[in-house]
């Protein structure tokens, strides 16, 4: 295979790839087989080091380590200290003229989000020196049904990004999935291979983890990619149900009863599923709640307000067990009825809904009205 050569042009962006995964061993594949297929890529390695507080980052090619650091973390917030340490690597890489193209691997378990964001800036990445051609991330199907249905916590495999991260395995994957342009994988597991499909986003694609130059096309469109992890966007999967995998799609206009969402929450977020969207409460018409269960863990929380959007609930399950009906059930059964709309708003806005550990407190939220069917 013919590669062109470095540009002359120092103003030409370095393409750049982030990629994630859960497994560290199919993280050192994947950059085994683009160093081995892409002469003329450097890598940007970074795993944190939570007993010690510290990030260590490494920068190789073909050739070797060409450079290698461990410093202090500089944030508590640690997508906050992979960036601050990540840009001005990333800048030096460019600088060099060394590299014709760049992958950036990420720590681990990281979510590719917050480090992609920066890049989407073009203040940023010109002043960089990179486009940000892709993120991609990198899944075992052999072992994705127990990975993400199961319950085993990153700190079991210790894989934490911290002492204190209790992200589920599932959790992890999930996040990564579902932002990811391109999914690189590997194993013959169908069942796996069909939970894939259900779960990686919209306008993804997969191909596998060895086809080194897919990892490079260029495929990154930041809005495409910030829709896939939008409450207030969330579709179901064009995959179709097959090999024991299923989605279901659950919608409504009705308002949902705050107290009886919390009494069947269990109903509605426990086994193996994976599960994702937005809700509407009664007791806080003008908040997007937002939804986000995998690996055994659920997260509901505040997710803004519905500015051009009308308000609705909107939950998307995948699971592979026959929970589906106990589920649907328990998803009508925590909607308004009719009988409860026509008591009027009022009641529900001066409710303690019990949510304020989740949610936050009420402020503006009070003014609204719930809407109809």
């Amino acid at each position: 295979m013919q590669h062109s050569s470095i540009p002359e042009d120092a103003n030409v962006p370095v393409p750049l790839i982030i990629m994630s995964t859960a497994d560290p061993v199919l993280r050192d594949a994947a950059v085994f087989s683009a160093l081995t297929d892409l002469p003329g890529t450097g890598v940007l390695s970074q795993d944190l080091e939570p007993q010690s507080g510290t990030i260590r980052r490494v920068i190789i090619d073909e050739s070797g380590i060409a450079q290698q650091q461990t410093v202090p973390l500089a944030h508590s917030c640690l997508g906050c200290a992979i960036r601050e340490d990540s840009l001005p690597a990333l800048e030096s890489m460019v600088q060099s003229g060394r590299w014709q193209r760049i992958l950036w691997a990420l720590p681990v378990t990281a979510d590719t989000a917050p480090a992609a964001r920066p890049l989407a800036n073009p203040e940023i990445a010109g002043r960089v020196g990179v486009q940000l051609s892709g993120v991609a991330s990198v899944v075992a199907t052999d072992t994705l049904v127990d990975d993400l249905m199961g319950d085993e916590l990153l700190s079991d495999r210790g894989i934490g990004l911290s002492p204190d991260d209790r992200r589920s395995v599932g959790e992890a994957i999930a996040a990564q999935l579902a932002h990811a342009d391109l999914v690189l994988t590997t194993g013959s597991d169908a069942r796996g291979g069909v939970l894939l499909d259900h779960l990686r986003g919209h306008r993804s694609t997969r191909s596998e983890l060895f086809d080194a130059p897919e990892l490079f096309l260029a495929r990154h469109v930041h809005r495409v990619a910030e829709s896939r992890i939008e409450p207030r966007l969330v579709a179901p999967p064009a995959a179709q149900d097959t090999g024991g995998v299923w989605t279901i799609d659950l919608q409504s206009h009705r308002p949902i009863h705050p107290r009886r969402f919390l009494d069947r929450i269990t109903e509605l977020g426990s086994g193996r599923v994976r599960s994702r969207g937005r809700f509407l409460l009664a007791s806080r018409p003008r908040t997007v709640g937002s939804w986000d269960g995998a690996g055994g863990q659920l997260s509901i929380g505040d997710a803004g307000g519905w500015q051009g959007f009308s308000p609705s609930t909107r939950l998307i399950f995948t699971g592979i067990d026959n929970d589906r009906q106990r589920i649907q059930r328990a998803f009508r059964d925590v909607l308004l009825t009719d009988a409860e709309i026509g008591l009027g708003n009022r009641r529900w806005l001066d409710m303690d809904d019990g949510l304020d550990p989740w949610m936050g407190e009420r402020h503006s939220a009070s003014q609204g009205r719930p809407p109809r069917d």
